[in-house]
Order: structure tokens, then C-alpha cells, then sequence
């Protein structure tokens, strides 16, 4: 009885084996599918070569050659601002204004030098009219000491007055000799003294000339309406001489440097000495910016050469420092092809399609077409009008490969 019951399970376990392998042998044989090539869903352009401008994309920074810095004349205190920063401000207006008691008693002191040497010019001039008059009498007395002389000396020969007499006369003449001859030094030296005095008072004179100014400009008045870009006091701060107190800038004639890359700084400058008109484009806040280069740098670094565009309109938007992108429209070129930037691949070729699948065409690229979205100029021989270039940017692009283009 136990070796039936053993049995049982592994006849019913042959059977089942038996019988999924006569039903595994029954079953109907399929065809073997034949491998399908892979077919790439594509868009396309068509190569339509016509005259075209490249534009080459900058990226400047607003600039402007009038930026002022009103700086202290002197050391003060500040007792007035009446700015703040990036405040428009009009010609005339004051901005800052330092304590004229730092200042007033410089202007008083040198006023005071130039008034003193004035009054000691006119002294000399008269003592020297003085001396001139004195001259002729001292030339008299002269005479009359050396008459006196003569005469004392004949009057002892004949025993009238003894030789004291006759020393004292001698003694006369000589003090009237050495009077005369000091009053014809002090007319000699009247114009060295006069001189001197003169060159002190155009010293004096010019001390005062710059205590007036540094007087003056205590008060920083704009000279010209624009921006008050950065205000660096307050009121109640003491300043040194030369210190910045604010920087200003006019609304005219603000420009935008931006760096012109070196593989196209030649066609720039070679355009600029033709006379040719270079024109870029920018926006700003929505707004169109219209601009002309006006001239580049003297001086090139390994990166390229700057250049400095001019507003051909009024930028009231713009500010120093701003940045902005700005789109120079470079020489047309004839046989230009716009393409998206997803044909280009490699920076050097694109794919044509020709009868269901993508050939590489080298190609040169020329520059960039604006627009939206924005597109690139090439330049191919191997390209005719009516041609189809891929559009979809396809990882595993290459020759040969099946596509096909959707409507």
C-alpha cells in the first residue's frame, strides 16, 4: 500500500512532462520577420542662396566719457546734499555744499597779503621819487662840503683857523660823500626792490585767486543735466581735500564699449577707413537701441579690439554700467544660405537630403542673420537653390542615414 501511494506522484509528474512536450512539438512554426530599417522623422529648409548681411554679436558695457567726480577743494565739513543716487539733476543745481567757514578765512588772509604788498609797492614808488628829488640836494651839499674844504684849508695856511677847524671840514665831506653815494645806491636798487615786491604780489595774488576758487567750488553745482551717479558723503561728514564727494554724468553722449573679436577686427578697421557707416542694433526694456561704431581703441590685446558705438537716438533708458548685447552689421555677402542653428553640426557641415537620406556637406560658416528665432549665414558649393537641408538636430546623424521629412 505505501509503495503505491509512492508512486502515484511521480507517474502523474511523467505524464504532464509527456504531455507539455507533445503539445510544445504540435504548435504551429512561425516565419522568421526580415530585419526593417530604422526611418528618422526630419525637418527641412530649403537652400535658398541670395545677398545677405551677417551680423556679429557683441556684448558692451554703457559707458560714458563725461563721468565727472566733484571732489573737496579742501578739508570742510559737509552741511548740505540735496541729491541721491541715480537722481536726475539739472544744470545750475546744487548738489553739495561744504561750510564756507573752513574756507572764507583762507580767502581773508590772502586778501589781506595781496593788500600789504600793494601798499608796499606804492611806498617804494615814492621813496624812489623821494630819492630822485633828495639827489640833486645831496650833490649841492656835496659841492658846499668840498668848498668848505678848500676854503678852511687856504684860511689855516694863513693862520685864520687852526687844523681842528680844517679836520672837521674834511670830516663833512666825507659823511656828504657817503650820504650821496647811499642815496644813489637806494635809486640804483629801486627796481630790484620793486621786483621783488612785485613777484611777492603776484604770489599773494594767485594764493588768493585759489583760496577764492576752493572757496568757490564748496559748493559742487551741476554743470550740465544728467545723473548723480554715486553720492559718498552725508551731511555732517568731514572731507579731505581731493576726497570724492559725488559722480555725475550728462545724458548726452553716452557710448557702449564692447569688445570686437580678433578674427574680425581687420574687416572692422578696414571698413572704417573707407569711410563706411558701421551700424548696431541693441534692446533694451522692449525698446530698439539704434547705434553707429564711432571709432576703436588704439590698442588691441590677444582677445580683440575694443570699439565704442554712439546712440544715433536719445537713450533715456540707459545707464553707466548697463550691459547689453548689440547685433553689428557686418559687409553683405553674396550666395549667403540661412539655416537654424540645429542644421550646423561640428561648426563645419550640415546634411543634405537626397532621395530619402542625409549626405555631409563641408560648409563655412559666415556669421549670424538676426531675427526670432535667430538663424546662421554659410556659405557651400555643394549646395544649389531648391536643395533640403536637415533641420532636426539628430545625435547620430551621419551619411547615408534613412530619413524621412515631414510636412
Amino acid at each position: 500500500m505505501n509503495r503505491k501511494k509512492l508512486l502515484l506522484p511521480v507517474i502523474l509528474l511523467l505524464v504532464g512532462v509527456a504531455g507539455f512536450a507533445a503539445l510544445k512539438a504540435s504548435r504551429p512554426k512561425q516565419s522568421p520577420v526580415p530585419p526593417q530599417e530604422q526611418v528618422w522623422r526630419i525637418e527641412t529648409v530649403a537652400v535658398e542662396p541670395r545677398r545677405q548681411s551677417p551680423v556679429l554679436k557683441l556684448y558692451g558695457k554703457v559707458e560714458s566719457p563725461e563721468l565727472t567726480r566733484a571732489a573737496a577743494p579742501g578739508v570742510g565739513r559737509v552741511t548740505r546734499v540735496s541729491v541721491r543716487e541715480g537722481q536726475p539733476v539739472r544744470a545750475g543745481q546744487l548738489l553739495v555744499e561744504l561750510d564756507p567757514r573752513d574756507f572764507q578765512p583762507r580767502v581773508d588772509q590772502a586778501r589781506g597779503e595781496v593788500e600789504e604788498l600793494m601798499a608796499a609797492i606804492r611806498s617804494e614808488e615814492l621813496r624812489h621819487a623821494a630819492d630822485l628829488e633828495q639827489l640833486e640836494q645831496e650833490r649841492r651839499l656835496l659841492e658846499f662840503a668840498t668848498a668848505d674844504v678848500d676854503r678852511y684849508e687856504q684860511l689855516r695856511q694863513e693862520n685864520f683857523y687852526s687844523q681842528a677847524a680844517v679836520d672837521q671840514s674834511r670830516q663833512n665831506l666825507a659823511r656828504q660823500r657817503i650820504t650821496l653815494r647811499s642815496r644813489e645806491l637806494a635809486i640804483a636798487d629801486h627796481q630790484a626792490r620793486l621786483t621783488q615786491l612785485r613777484a611777492r604780489l603776484t604770489r599773494a595774488t594767485a594764493g588768493l585767486e585759489q583760496a577764492e576758487l576752493a572757496l568757490q567750488r564748496s559748493r559742487v553745482v551741476a554743470p550740465f543735466d544728467g545723473y548723480a551717479a554715486d553720492l559718498e558723503v552725508a551731511e555732517g561728514d568731514q572731507v579731505n581735500s581731493g576726497q570724492t564727494l559725488l559722480t555725475l554724468y550728462p545724458y548726452a553722449g553716452l557710448e557702449v564699449r564692447a569688445k570686437i573679436p580678433a578674427p574680425y577686427q581687420d574687416e572692422i578697421i578696414a571698413r572704417i577707413g573707407t569711410g563706411q557707416s558701421l551700424d548696431a542694433r541693441a534692446t533694451l526694456g522692449g525698446a530698439e537701441l539704434r547705434m553707429r561704431l564711432a571709432r576703436v581703441a588704439g590698442a588691441a590685446d590677444t582677445r580683440g579690439l575694443d570699439g565704442f558705438f554712439q546712440l544715433r537716438d536719445a537713450g533715456g533708458q540707459l545707464r553707466v554700467g548697463s550691459l547689453l548685447t548689440l547685433h553689428l552689421t557686418r559687409a553683405p555677402l553674396d550666395d549667403a544660405i540661412a539655416i537654424p542653428y540645429a542644421a550646423l553640426y561640428g561648426g563645419g557641415q550640415v546634411y543634405k537630403v537626397q532621395d530619402g537620406r542625409i549626405r555631409a556637406v563641408a560648409v563655412a560658416v559666415a556669421g549670424e542673420l538676426p531675427g526670432e528665432p535667430p538663424a546662421l549665414l554659410i556659405r557651400s558649393a555643394e549646395l544649389a537653390p531648391g536643395d533640403r537641408v536637415m533641420a532636426t538636430h539628430l545625435p547620430n546623424a551621419v551619411s547615408g542615414l534613412k530619413v524621412e521629412v515631414l510636412r
